[in-house]
């Protein structure tokens, strides 16, 4: 892609990767003046991130920085954007938003740890129906454990001739460009997907994305598990090519066209809406133990740097 996005453009995008968290901040800004709390998750990449954090973590990471300022409403803003007062352009309606639903079959857990992607598949979801579905087959570039293979009948053999990620990633650019990213276990996929581009590329993905698993849990606090399984039984969806990326990922694109009529049922009419009902939900739970076992971000952020 060439130049900056059109600022106020909704929709996932890419962009060269930025090499500090201040020069992250300034790209996010110049879309447009956010809180701390937003600013700062999409900074740090840490989803459970809570507001009175993010308010020490932005005064840490960018009081010192002469191009930013907080403004009287609480919001960060770069220095010449102080003057705009209107905010980033509304996403469209929740049922028109495009939906890029994403699944990845890989050869392990670690995006940055040497495991790579071995199959990618990208189901579009528009005015609440399917309207396109695309996937393909990566060579990972080095090999696929039995225990993978076992798992998603994805064989050495079967990728050897197929095209490298970076041979690709012009492709799934395209398809993910103004979209929704959204995926069950979201974050696992985006991170796959962005370090693989990061590689290929040098560019970084960036955007609004959704986990179906939070929107079950937000939509459906009755339904005990959220796994794929369990959420597709739910909905007497079947999963015709289960650990597959493409068969995953229309099983995902079914249970979002659901609860996308779910969320209109409850007044959920905007991508902001869903996003507020998401964070609540998230809130309402409280600290997990597995929560309590993780920090989310060393406080406070004292090193203006990526990893």
């Amino acid at each position: 892609m060439s130049g900056p996005p059109e600022r106020g453009a909704f929709g996932a995008r890419t962009a060269p990767r930025p090499t500090t968290l201040s020069a992250r901040a300034a790209r996010k800004l110049a879309d447009g003046p956010l809180d701390a709390l937003a600013l700062m998750r999409h900074v740090c990449q840490v989803d459970r991130l809570q507001g009175e954090a993010a308010e020490r973590m932005a005064v840490a990471l960018l009081g010192s920085h002469p191009e930013f300022r907080r403004l009287a409403s609480g919001h960060w803003a770069l220095v010449d954007h102080e003057a705009v007062a209107t905010p980033p352009t509304e996403a469209p309606p929740l049922l028109d938003a495009p939906f890029a639903v994403v699944d990845v079959e890989t050869t392990g857990t670690r995006a940055g740890g040497g495991d790579r992607i071995t199959e990618i598949a990208i189901v579009t979801v528009r005015g609440g129906e399917i309207v396109d579905r695309w996937s393909r087959l990566v060579n990972p570039e080095r090999a696929i454990p039995p225990a993978i293979t076992a798992l998603t009948q994805i064989s050495w053999a079967m990728v050897r001739d197929e095209p490298p990620f970076r041979a690709i990633a012009g492709e799934v650019t395209a398809r993910l460009t103004g979209t929704v990213f959204t995926a069950h276990n979201a974050p696992f996929d985006w991170r796959f997907v962005s370090e693989e581009l990061r590689r290929g590329t040098g560019a970084e993905l960036s955007g609004p994305r959704l986990c179906t698993v939070r929107m079950a849990r937000a939509l459906l606090p009755s339904l005990p598990r959220r796994s794929l399984d369990h959420l597709t039984r739910y909905f007497g969806i079947t999963i015709d090519d289960r650990h597959r990326a493409l068969g995953d990922a229309l099983a995902t694109a079914e249970a979002l066209r659901r609860m996308l009529r779910i969320a209109e049922q409850e007044g959920i009419g905007t991508w902001s809406a869903l996003e507020a009902r998401l964070g609540a939900s998230r809130a309402s739970r409280g600290r997990t133990a597995s929560d309590r076992r993780r920090r989310a971000f060393p406080m406070p952020a004292s090193e203006d740097v990526l990893a």
